[in-house]
């Protein structure tokens, strides 16, 4: 399999894990009885923005090389610099909340109003940064083709 095209396989997961994180948040925040009643919610969210985080960070650096591949069939780097920079700071960043998030589980702070409610934003900015993300590799594979077919 060409190394490029394990970054397209990959990054779905963190899109996925990063939705259904904030979706189970989202649900959680929002019962009628106070949060501290529904911890599945709050720990099957945690696990995700972990497994968001990680599946992320492997998405980067297959990113990595699926950008050097692009540059040596005639992109340029102009083209590539969008998604490039969308995409380190999401790994970056979905790799910051997940920390954030395990000592907020560990601590069991995202029970509290508060940290649920901090908890949820977080999840939110994620959902964010994740489609913006997307969108403009969406750009490249869609409109011109990167790692398809060679450069025009």
């Amino acid at each position: 399999m060409p190394i490029e095209h394990i970054h397209p396989m990959i990054v779905h997961f963190p899109i996925v894990l990063v939705i259904m994180a904030a979706l189970f948040d989202l649900w959680a925040l929002t019962l009628a009885r106070p949060v501290g009643d529904t911890p599945i919610a709050r720990n099957l969210a945690t696990a995700m923005t972990a497994g968001a985080g990680i599946t992320a960070v492997a998405a980067y650096f297959f990113g990595d090389m699926a950008l050097d591949v692009a540059m040596s069939r005639g992109f340029t780097d102009a083209q590539l610099e969008s998604h490039e920079g969308w995409g380190t700071t999401t790994a970056i960043a979905l790799s910051a909340i997940a920390l954030v998030r395990l000592v907020m589980w560990r601590r069991r702070l995202d029970r509290k109003r508060g940290g649920a409610m901090l908890a949820t934003a977080m999840s939110l900015a994620a959902v964010f940064l994740v489609a913006v993300t997307a969108y403009f590799g969406g750009h490249l594979v869609y409109d011109l083709g990167v790692n398809i077919k060679p450069a025009a």
